[in-house]
């Protein structure tokens, strides 16, 4: 129930896209979602999480050299990995990306990206230690596969922009020498 739940919300998100007209980023991060990247230690990559109507076009996304692309990109801003998947319990903090893509024509896609650190937080209510967005930023947009990268390339530039702006004095060699693929 839970797959077929998010499936039909992901899909909703890309027909309210297709009835507004394409936009590109949602917004900038808060101060608090940036606040929330002071002083982490390293991170987790969970594995993309993508759904695709009709199935085929998942496959025609390059998952795995994104996925690369991604890593390389997080270790040379600084921000050090973690290669274990983040499990219950494990209170690391991680980066998970998921996007839903549906074709409209040949070659054109519409699509919603989603690109979330997720942590656990102590709440003052009590004492409990839920796990907590702390910084998301996302898209809605048409385009090909390429922009469809680009975009997801973009966001997580966002975050490691975010990252990095917060935890400049800890590493001044720092730097964002990243730029996306043709």
């Amino acid at each position: 129930m839970y797959c077929t739940r998010n499936s039909q919300i992901m899909i909703m998100a890309i027909g309210l896209m297709l009835i507004v007209g394409a936009f590109h980023t949602s917004r900038a991060a808060t101060l608090g979602e940036m606040e929330s990247l002071r002083g982490l230690p390293g991170i987790v990559l969970k594995p993309l999480t993508f759904i695709a109507t009709p199935a085929k076009v998942k496959h025609e996304l390059p998952l795995l050299e994104l996925t690369t692309e991604i890593e390389r990109t997080l270790r040379q801003s600084g921000i050090l990995l973690d290669n274990h998947v983040t499990e219950r319990g494990n209170e690391q903090p991680f980066l998970e990306i998921q996007g839903a893509v549906t074709q409209i024509a040949a070659n054109y896609y519409a699509y919603t990206i989603l690109v979330e650190l997720h942590q656990t937080a102590t709440l003052l209510s009590n004492s409990s230690r839920p796990l907590v967005v702390t910084w998301s930023e996302g898209s809605l947009s048409t385009g090909d596969i390429r922009n469809f990268q680009k975009r997801i390339q973009l966001l997580v530039r966002m975050f490691i922009q975010d990252f990095q702006k917060m935890n400049a004095s800890r590493s001044p060699a720092w730097s964002l020498s990243w730029t996306p693929s043709s």
